[in-house]
């Protein structure tokens, strides 16, 4: 790189656990770029449920405290919007609001009057030539109107509006670089990275957390947000075919678990840091992916199957365009007979060659070389934008 940039990174929240591509890229962009990392309100509007509510008073702490976040690799700036975009004279308030407190903060931060505009949510779309940008950047990692509770008309809006105006669109997943670059120009894919080093620590000896040190028997995984794509029957399936195995789920749950028969070698044991997830993955005999099919999941590129990858553990996985590369390594099941099947044998699988070669699919997919590849590509469009100007 040349030169520094200002860079305005507009992402969902930093401080969550479950680490996305946009914490991923923000640090390495951070590493090289002056870098403020925007948290953008959420996409769809807060259900009266615990979790919901905890973020509410989270959101408002962090948006009204005096002292904002400030991270090691970067500035964190949190937006507090009110959640009533059907409300002509709130929405105003709200752009009004966000264009004041980034440009407010960008001055704090000595940033030029041209900022790289990078986003990996739509929300801000129609605030962002507010900020006069250099080139604004869409990393559009997810179907957002697939998601569930947002206003699908609304979020189809504001993602058009994002995708208009953006130099670069990146998307990770075929179906969604398909469907992108049939109707803007300057599409390309962009599949996402893992941190190897990292998650190849469960192959190594060390500790095993607490919750998981008393099992007997095999452990069948799973970390990320336990949202309503995750098929808890199919999980409760699984166990059911395979009692002798305890099947763990990692992460924060949205979804209501009442409304499921649960049986007792199925644990829930809550969110879990990045940091501890190799410990906790060193224990598992299986990792899983049990989706379910809906449109969300047919446009999406899971980044846990990477990391599952990284670990070496035998994947067992629902079947969707980005997993489906990967059949070579990953075993995929078309019911949940097959995939019953698949985990019964996998628990089994000690072979040392197979390990191997489930990590060096990944070896090469590493967020530095996905990082050095878009980062590329912001380049050539930044100089392009100079020499036109000159």
């Amino acid at each position: 790189m040349n030169n520094k940039w200002d860079v305005i990174y507009i992402g969902n929240e930093y401080s969550i656990d479950n680490r996305t591509s946009s914490h991923h890229l923000a640090k390495r962009l951070a590493a090289q770029h002056n870098l403020l990392y925007v948290e953008a309100a959420g996409l769809r509007m807060p259900r009266l449920s615990v979790s919901d509510l905890k973020k509410i008073f989270t959101r408002l702490y962090k948006a009204f405290h005096r002292k904002p976040k400030k991270l090691p690799e970067f500035e964190v700036l949190s937006l507090f919007l009110l959640p009533l975009p059907s409300s002509w004279w709130l929405s105003r308030w709200n752009k009004n609001r966000a264009i004041n407190k980034i440009k407010r903060k960008c001055t704090q931060m000595h940033f030029t009057n041209a900022p790289v505009v990078w986003c990996t949510v739509p929300t801000l779309a129609d605030v962002i030539q507010k900020l006069h940008p250099r080139a604004i950047i869409y990393y559009c990692v997810d179907d957002f109107s697939a998601l569930p509770g947002v206003n699908q008309q609304r979020i189809i809006s504001l993602d058009q509006t994002l995708s208009s105006q953006a130099d670069l669109i990146f998307t990770p997943s075929m179906p969604l670089f398909e469907r992108k670059r049939r109707e803007y120009e300057r599409v390309f894919l962009s599949p996402h990275g893992v941190d190897v080093d990292h998650f190849s620590q469960a192959n190594l000896p060390g500790p095993i957390p607490p919750e998981l040190a008393n099992i007997k028997g095999p452990v069948v995984g799973f970390f990320g947000l336990i949202e309503y794509w995750i098929d808890i029957d199919l999980v409760c399936f699984v166990a059911r075919q395979l009692p002798q195995v305890t099947c763990i789920l990692i992460g924060r749950i949205t979804v209501d678990l009442r409304q499921y028969d649960i049986p007792a070698n199925v644990r829930f044991i809550g969110q879990r840091s990045y940091e501890q997830l190799p410990d906790f993955a060193r224990r598992f005999d299986v990792a899983i992916i049990p989706y379910v099919l809906n449109q969300q999941v047919f446009n999406s590129n899971p980044l846990k199957l990477r990391e599952y990858l990284a670990t070496g553990k035998p994947v067992v996985s629902v079947s969707c365009p980005e997993i489906d590369k990967y059949r070579e390594v990953v075993s995929i099941a078309n019911d949940y007979q097959e995939f019953a099947s698949l985990v019964g044998m996998a628990i089994n699988d000690t072979d040392q060659f197979a390990r191997e070669k489930r990590q060096q699919v990944v070896a090469k997919d590493t967020w530095e070389s996905r990082y050095r590849k878009v980062s590329e590509q912001v380049e050539t469009i930044l100089n392009s934008k100079k020499t036109m100007e000159q």
